[in-house]
């Protein structure tokens, strides 16, 4: 699979973008928090070309340069990529948090995105729920765990430190329910290991990165919760994780789509992070979303 990259100016820096190339519908994947592009290649390669797809590294991730300044970076960086790249109408496929700025960034532009995939109805909470993860989240107990857990943050002088970090991290999350299986965690975990301003190399995101782009204050207009279901214009399906951190929501998805006829749910037995463990299932219904391949039928 060939993959061309683009930087893309924005704010005070530039957005990397990989692009898969490929025929058809346009989709941009959008990742979480603490992930990057690269965390899309092989549901990218999975597509087999029949459509254009394409990945970004968010603000302060990966290879982009730009800082994530506040939380509307997230979505108006989708934005921007799908205004630099031409992509007509792209469908936003997005991976738990990241579906929070899938979903505001069609509803910033209503008819510039075909509908929105998420993997993981994240925004599925009341918003009491939401305000007590937000201060979970924004709380200085939390950097730090950003930092002890996922080394977000860490910084070095030499690529041999930068290795031994990667070595130690593949060894902790070998048995991670969440990606065993999964054989290309070195090399996006290597991708975000960016050089520092100052010298030397530092483990992107940075802990206060993730931080900002999961702070909002009640009442603002795009609040991260079930509500934002019920405003979408465009048809959103949620793809309900059989193992992931959302399952205890899933009655709440449900009850949106019978409330909604935008909103459609389906189920896939995968864990938290689908697009590592079956990524082959997440490009089929990618490619059923945009109608280039029509969903099995089920026998009665």
């Amino acid at each position: 699979m060939k993959v061309t990259e683009h930087e893309i100016p924005y704010g005070t820096g530039s957005l990397a973008v990989r692009d898969y190339g490929g025929q058809g519908p346009a989709v941009v994947l959008v990742h979480a928090p603490g992930f990057c592009a690269v965390a899309w290649d092989r549901v990218a390669e999975a597509l087999g070309g029949q459509v254009r797809a394409v990945s970004l590294d968010l603000p302060g991730h990966g290879a982009s340069t730009a800082p994530m300044r506040h939380a509307a970076d997230a979505w108006e960086s989708i934005l921007t990529v799908t205004d630099a790249l031409a992509l007509t109408r792209p469908l936003l496929v997005s991976l738990g948090q990241g579906s929070h700025a899938a979903l505001v960034a069609t509803m910033v532009r209503p008819d510039g995105f075909a509908g929105v995939v998420t993997l993981g109805g994240a925004c599925v909470r009341t918003e009491e729920n939401t305000e007590d993860e937000i201060s979970f989240y924004t709380s200085p107990e939390f950097a730090e765990l950003l930092e002890q857990r996922f080394f977000f943050g860490v910084r070095g002088q030499t690529r041999r430190e930068a290795c031994q970090l990667i070595d130690h991290i593949v060894v902790r999350l070998a048995k991670d329910w969440r990606v065993i299986g999964f054989r290309g965690l070195r090399d996006e975990l290597m991708y975000s290991i960016r050089p520092h301003p100052e010298g030397g190399w530092v483990n992107l995101p940075l802990p206060e990165t993730i931080l900002t782009m999961i702070s909002f204050d009640p009442g603002d207009r795009f609040y991260p919760a079930e509500n934002l279901y019920r405003r979408v214009s465009v048809p959103v399906l949620i793809v309900q994780l059989a193992d992931g951190l959302d399952r205890e929501h899933a009655r709440r998805e449900r009850d949106l789509a019978i409330e909604n006829d935008l909103v459609t749910v389906r189920s896939l037995d995968a864990g938290e992070y689908p697009h590592y463990t079956r990524h082959h299932e997440v490009a089929a219904i990618i490619l059923e979303t945009c109608g280039v391949t029509a969903r099995p039928a089920v026998a009665s």
